[in-house]
């Protein structure tokens, strides 16, 4: 699948934050880890909730994801088990896939 180009507008002061990300579709999975390695953020087409395991260690649910929503997290993999929203892509850094 293309890679898709996503773009933020956002800025923390004192904080690093790339304004745009190249995006894979993940089709979550509760034995497969995402392709191109730990991600640096995902992004949802469809409300509802993202489980995922941490590219660090442990698991979150991040629930009540709104449609269109780009949401900062170290992720290694992308579980199926109560992931309800749909059309995930996994982000990265432009130009780093």
């Amino acid at each position: 699948m293309p890679r898709v180009l996503f773009s933020k507008a956002a800025y923390t002061p004192g904080q690093f934050q790339p304004t745009e990300f190249e995006g894979e579709a993940v089709t979550p999975s509760d034995s497969a880890d995402l392709p191109s390695g730990a991600c640096t953020a995902i992004y949802v087409t469809g409300a509802g909730n993202v489980n995922v395991n941490l590219a660090g260690g442990g698991t979150a649910v991040l629930t009540g994801l709104s449609a269109d929503q780009i949401v900062r997290v170290n992720a290694s993999r992308i579980l199926a088990t109560s992931t309800t929203a749909t059309g995930i892509f996994a982000l990265y850094p432009a130009g780093n896939l």
